[in-house]
C-alpha cells in the first residue's frame, strides 16, 4: 500500500514541488540581493540556499537572527520580516501541505482497498442489460453489412 500511495501521490507532489521551488528561489534571490552585503550567510546564492534550508529544518535560527541586529534599523526590520515570513510559510504551510498531499493519497487508496471497487458508468450500463449474448438481439443481418 505504501508504494501504491507514493505512485498515486507522485504527480501532485511533483507539481507542488515545482511551485514551491519558484517561491524558494524567490526568497533565495531576495536574500542574496538585499541581505548579502550585511550578513555572512547571505553572501552567495549557494550560502543563502544553505541558510534557508537549515532554517526550514530548525538549525541556526538564533545565530541567523542574532547577527542581523548589528546592522542599521531598516536592514534589521527587513531581515526580520524576511526571515519570519520565510519560516512561517515554509515550516507551517509548505511542509504541512506536502504531508497533506501524501496523506490524502493514502486515504484514497485505503478507501479503495477496503470497499468494493467503484463501478464506472459503463459497467453500470452493462449490468442493466438482462439479455443473453446468445439471444440473437446482438446479431447483425448479413445483408445489412
Amino acid at each position: 500500500i505504501l508504494i501504491v500511495t507514493l505512485r498515486v501521490a507522485l504527480p501532485n507532489v511533483i507539481r507542488f514541488c515545482c511551485c514551491v521551488a519558484v517561491i524558494y528561489l524567490g526568497y533565495c534571490f531576495c536574500g542574496w540581493i538585499v541581505l548579502g552585503p550585511y550578513h555572512v550567510k547571505f553572501r552567495s546564492l549557494s550560502m543563502v540556499s544553505e541558510c534557508l534550508f537549515s532554517l526550514i529544518n530548525g538549525d541556526d535560527m538564533f545565530v541567523t537572527f542574532a547577527e542581523m541586529q548589528q546592522n542599521s534599523y531598516l536592514v534589521w526590520l527587513f531581515s526580520q520580516i524576511y526571515l519570519y515570513t520565510f519560516i512561517s510559510l515554509f515550516i507551517y504551510m509548505v511542509l504541512s501541505l506536502f504531508i497533506a498531499l501524501i496523506t490524502g493519497s493514502y486515504e484514497t487508496i485505503k478507501h479503495q482497498c477496503e470497499g468494493e471497487a467503484p463501478v464506472s458508468q459503463l459497467h453500470a450500463y452493462i449490468a442493466q442489460c438482462k439479455d443473453s449474448p446468445k439471444s440473437g438481439k446482438y446479431r447483425r443481418d448479413s445483408a445489412s453489412s
